[in-house]
This record gives structure tokens, C-alpha cells and sequence, in this order.
């Protein structure tokens, strides 16, 4: 049982800090100026350095709740207490700060990771580069690999210093999934296909409201069909003036599945995946990205489309050497239909563009498709509407080029008196937003393929073998012949022994 002391009722006094408490005092004194005086921009700019010195605070609790864990496990071992060296360690940790212990084994992973294989990381954290959040969004996916691939991650981090800039936890974390997925087995990638085993549904009444609860876990393609359907469904309705909110019409469509006896589950599935020509026919690992989910191993993508187990170092050769040929077939048309939304062995989707005012169905999909997530930085709402970056008033056109995902809030915040916002390169789809308050941020949109854009040559290079590929495709079969682009494969398929 928990104790708990109970104050006296007297006059607040200021917290006692110990030896922070100078630090403290300093502090008071210019933040109540500006807490009085100051202007807006400067109150922006002041949040923003609170949130640096916050961060910074935290990478020193990291590094203390690191050297925490290391001094219990050596005094476990003297004590020869080996059945578990950090024990205790969690749990003084998550007291200490105050907060619920669950979930403090996987933050003490991390700061293992963070201080032991990912010095470049950890410095920028000290800088107060990265929030705590953001922070454990890079490093939890980084659990997956072994220690070599985090140094080699944190090397490449290095060399792109600038490739979390202005993201949310969200975003991190697909980027760097698309890179720990690249050395994920093949018994990994099953781990997903045979997790549709544990399908099922869970009806909870409350009858204190009248309401119940439906809680369902559905195989990844089915469930994302059903999204669509829902959505598509309730923004359709309200686009002819239904007078339901969308959540009331998504409900009532749901429903109406087994209260209707017309009502259908849609059967046609139209779902956006992304991945390279190299992922789809030579076995490379680069993963794919699926619309609506995020980033998936390149195995369990080739399969989606396939509808068949693919080893995932398996070449198209070899494919077609144990597969029918409506298998090779239908490689071949999803192949046709990919081409349509990138540009073979490159990271950005070609563009598109219209005349119209209001962004055709077709190139809103697009925008979604290239953009994932709301554009307004550090946010990761999900994209509700296609906006122009400059407003059609403003002399904005409607083309890919100056269009944007943005979720309904981010929106509507845009159109703040001052706030204007620039699309400052093409291909690499680069925005300026300036709030009009004083602060500017940059928003990029994410590399089709790939955690990091690439540079223009090295994409032209890679892009060379597909000059060759589709003559080979349709030569006459030789069980000698290989695939264009064979010697620069995909490496060797490796445990993941932490």
C-alpha cells in the first residue's frame, strides 16, 4: 500500500532544486520579462529555446538513467545475483521521474543503444536537436538490427544531418523502418503474414450510454480496403449535403453491412503500394511503401502482389523457373500500373497537373501518395484535404507542383492573416512556410523509396539496367539467361541476434 503526504495548508513556496536552484533563479528573472513584455515573436523564439534546453535536460537523463542501469548491474553481479543483472533498474528510474514504470526496459534499450552504437545521434540529442519523443521514435526501430547496422545507420545520420528536420514521430519512424527493414529475415516477414492467423472481433456493450463497442483485427489489406470504403463512403455522402456528421455516416455505413440485406462489403480493393522496379523484379530488399499503413518489408510486398510465398532474395529468373506463368504475368501488369505513379530506379513521384480549380480525384491521389502525411511540420495527422501551397487568389496554379496534404486543422490554421507559404523546389518537393509571427519552417516531402533522398546521378546510374530489362522480359525463355542488374543484387539474408 502507497503512502502519501499531505501538505499543510499554507502559502505556496517556490520549489527547492538543490543545486539547480541558481540555474533556476536566473531563469525566473528573464522569462517573467518576457512573460509580461514580450512580443509575440519573441515569446515564439523563447519557446523554442525552452524546448532545446527541455531536450538537452533529457539527453542528460538518458545518460544518468544509462550509467544508473550499468552501476545496479555491477553491484547484481558482486552480489551474485545473475538471474537478472539490470533488475531493479527500470523501476527506480520510472519512480525517480515520476512516471509509470511500464514500458522503462525498452527506454533503457534505448539509451544502450543511444550511448554504445550511435554517437553521432547522441550528440545532436545533447545539442537538443531531438525531443525525447522523437528520440525514441529513431531508436526503438533500431532495436531490430544488429549493432553494426545502428553504427552504420548513425554514419549515414552523419552524412545527412538534416534528414529528421521538422518531422513528427510518425514520419521518424517510417523513415528509419525503411532502413532496419532492409536487413529483415525472411522468418520476420512471415512474423506479418501469420499474425492474419490471430484475426478476429470484439463486441463491448455499455449499457450506461446505450453504446457498444466493436474492436477488430483484420488482415492488413482487408482492413485497409475497408478504411478506404468507409471514408470514401462518408465523403461522398457529405459532399451532397448529408446532414450526419462523417463519424455518424461511417458508423451508419458499417453497420448497415449486416443490418441491410442489399448492403455489400466492397469487393474491389484499390490500395496505393510503392516500391522500386529492383524490389519487384531482382529480389532487391529496398522496402515498399503501402498508402494508408506505412512501410512494410520487401518479402511481404512481392507477395501482396504476387499472391504467393516469394523468398525474399529470390530473383525474377528464379521465379520464373517454379512459378506458372499468370504469376510472371501478373508481375508484369502491376509493374505497368507502378510506372505510372514513379520514375523507374529514382526516389520521386513524377508529376502531374491540371487546369481545373479544384484538384481532380486523380491528382489528389497522387498528392496523398507523395506527401503520406500532413506537410505542416512536426505534424503527423492524416491527410483530409488537397490545399494549395499558394492560394488560387494569390495566382496559385492547380498542379502537383503547388499542392499539398494537409489534415483539417493545419488547414485551416494556413489561413491566419501573414501566414504564407512557398514551394521552393520540384523535384524534390521543398516547402517555405512562414507563419507571419516570425519563425520559418522548411516541409519535404518524403523520398518515394528509400529513409533519404538521393542524389540525381546516382538515381540516373541505378536506373540504367531497366534500358535492358523489358527486351529480357520478353525474350524467349533461356534457363541460362539472367536479369539485367543481377551482380548488384541484394546482400545475404542475416539474423537478428541483438
Amino acid at each position: 500500500m502507497s503512502e502519501t503526504t499531505i501538505p499543510t495548508p499554507e502559502n505556496p513556496t517556490p520549489e527547492h532544486h538543490d543545486a539547480f536552484t541558481a540555474v533556476i533563479k536566473g531563469m525566473e528573472a528573464t522569462l517573467a520579462q518576457i512573460e509580461e513584455h514580450g512580443t509575440t515573436k519573441e515569446c515564439l523564439a523563447t519557446i523554442n529555446q525552452l524546448e532545446n534546453a527541455i531536450s538537452s535536460l533529457h539527453y542528460h537523463q538518458a545518460a544518468l538513467a544509462h550509467q544508473t542501469e550499468i552501476t545496479i548491474v555491477q553491484e547484481n553481479t558482486e552480489r551474485g545475483n545473475f538471474k537478472q543483472l539490470n533488475r531493479g533498474a527500470a523501476a527506480n528510474i520510472a519512480l525517480a521521474r515520476k512516471t509509470d514504470p511500464h514500458g522503462y526496459s525498452e527506454y533503457l534499450e534505448n539509451c544502450r543503444i543511444l550511448f554504445n552504437d550511435t554517437p553521432h545521434l547522441a550528440a545532436a540529442y545533447s545539442r537538443g536537436e531531438f525531443t525525447e519523443a522523437q528520440m525514441r521514435a529513431i531508436l526503438t526501430p533500431l532495436a531490430q538490427v544488429k549493432a553494426r547496422r545502428r553504427t552504420e545507420f548513425d554514419d549515414l545520420y552523419a552524412q545527412n544531418p538534416h534528414m529528421f528536420a521538422n518531422l513528427g514521430t510518425k514520419k521518424i519512424s517510417d523513415k528509419v523502418k525503411d532502413f532496419t527493414l532492409t536487413y529483415a529475415s525472411d522468418d520476420q516477414c512471415k512474423e506479418q503474414k501469420s499474425a492474419e492467423e490471430q484475426r478476429r472481433i470484439k463486441f463491448t456493450p455499455h449499457p450506461s450510454t446505450g453504446m457498444m463497442s466493436i474492436h477488430a483485427e483484420l488482415p492488413l489489406i482487408a482492413g485497409i480496403a475497408m478504411k478506404n470504403a468507409v471514408k470514401t463512403k462518408s465523403k461522398s455522402l457529405k459532399s451532397v449535403g448529408d446532414e450526419r456528421t462523417r463519424a455518424q455516416i461511417e458508423a451508419d455505413y458499417l453497420a448497415s453491412f449486416c443490418t441491410h440485406p442489399e448492403a455489400k462489403v466492397p469487393v474491389q480493393v484499390s490500395v496505393g503500394l510503392i516500391m522500386t522496379d529492383k524490389t519487384l523484379f531482382l529480389g532487391d530488399r529496398q522496402p515498399a511503401y503501402l498508402e494508408g499503413y506505412g512501410v512494410i518489408a520487401p518479402q511481404y510486398a512481392r507477395e501482396l502482389l504476387a499472391g504467393e510465398e516469394i523468398l525474399n532474395n529470390m530473383t525474377l529468373a528464379e521465379m520464373a523457373t517454379t512459378r506458372p506463368p499468370a504469376f510472371i504475368n501478373a508481375l508484369e501488369a502491376t509493374a505497368e500500373l507502378v510506372r505510372l505513379y514513379t520514375a523507374p530506379g529514382d526516389k520521386e513521384l513524377v508529376a502531374m497537373d491540371s487546369k481545373a480549380r479544384i484538384f481532380p480525384e486523380k491528382l489528389k491521389k497522387f498528392i496523398r501518395m507523395r506527401d503520406r502525411r500532413c506537410r505542416t511540420p512536426f505534424c503527423d495527422g492524416t491527410i483530409e484535404e488537397i490545399d494549395h501551397v499558394t492560394q488560387v487568389y494569390l495566382g496559385g496554379h492547380t498542379c502537383v507542383t503547388n499542392g499539398d496534404g494537409r489534415c483539417k486543422f493545419c488547414n485551416q490554421a494556413k489561413e491566419t492573416p501573414g501566414w504564407q507559404e512557398f514551394v521552393l523546389s520540384d523535384g524534390l518537393h521543398k516547402l517555405k512556410i512562414a507563419t507571419g509571427m516570425g519563425p520559418t519552417y522548411h516541409s519535404t516531402a518524403p523520398p518515394a523509396t528509400g529513409f533519404a533522398h538521393q542524389p540525381y546521378k546516382q538515381c540516373m546510374s541505378e536506373a540504367e539496367w531497366v534500358q535492358t530489362f523489358e527486351a529480357w522480359l520478353n525474350q524467349p525463355p533461356d534457363p541460362g539467361s539472367e536479369p539485367p542488374g543481377k551482380d548488384d543484387g541484394p546482400p545475404d539474408v542475416e539474423d537478428l541476434a541483438a
